[in-house]
């Protein structure tokens, strides 16, 4: 199991947002580096707050948001039930088409120096299938001068086998933000909004950071043993 801790300030978060185990610095790579992320502190672990009785995998509605590309065609499924529905490994329920749709090959630079070894015909670990913005603004309370933007951005997941985290805490030791240059996030302080549910198979979280004052960034999302997701936000 990997395990790694990022270089910057704490910060406060508030976002909301949507891999097994893998060598935390890349191939070749030294210990991470955050980059231009500054993580707030909001105040405790905001992720402890998890609803089962809300199922975070039935809202597949905001792939739309990760995929505006048109769909392949794929075999019908149900959006409303527990992702990935009656779909195989590898792919989720879309509520656009309401077919099932393979998760893309990440093509962002951020995982050119973070290189994913995922392969849906051997892995097993969680599918990041989709992410939604929630803001882009700027923020003197939560973030340094420097880093005048804030983003946050709500992620979606689910797990075959379950054992999905729940808080903020456990969701740090799988789950990686991956800046631009390659180098990665996984502080505890990052994650909001955590939900769980559908036997700890289904999750979604909200994914907040400061970055530096720029119309937009990609994003890369990790889950340890799973795929890798690109996802840019925008002012």
């Amino acid at each position: 199991m990997r395990r790694f801790l990022s270089l910057i300030l704490p910060l406060s978060l508030g976002l909301v947002l949507v891999a097994t185990s893998c060598d935390p610095d890349g191939p070749g790579e030294g210990p991470n580096d955050a980059g231009s992320e500054f993580p707030t502190d909001a105040g405790g672990d905001a992720g402890s707050d998890t609803d089962a009785g809300t199922d975070a995998g039935t809202d597949a509605g905001t792939d739309a948001g990760t995929d505006p590309d048109p769909e392949e065609p794929g075999d019908p499924c149900t959006p409303t039930d527990p992702q990935p529905s009656t779909c195989a490994y590898g792919s989720y329920c879309s509520a656009r088409s309401s077919t099932c749709q393979r998760v893309r090959t990440p093509t962002c630079a951020n995982f050119n120096k973070f290189p994913v070894s995922w392969d849906p015909a051997t892995s097993t670990g969680p599918i990041t299938y989709a992410a939604e913005q929630v803001s882009l603004v700027p923020s003197l309370k939560d973030c340094p001068s420097a880093l005048i933007m804030r983003f946050q951005v709500r992620v979606r997941a689910y797990s075959p086998s379950g054992n999905l985290p729940t808080t903020a805490s456990e969701l740090s030791k799988v789950f990686s933000y991956v800046n631009p240059n390659g180098s990665y996030l996984s502080d505890a302080s990052q994650f909001s909004d955590i939900v769980t549910s559908g036997d700890l198979k289904n999750t979604e979280f909200v994914v907040s950071n400061c970055i530096a004052g720029q119309p937009s960034v990609n994003l890369g999302f990790y889950f340890e043993e799973g795929n890798g997701l690109c996802f840019t936000v925008t002012q």
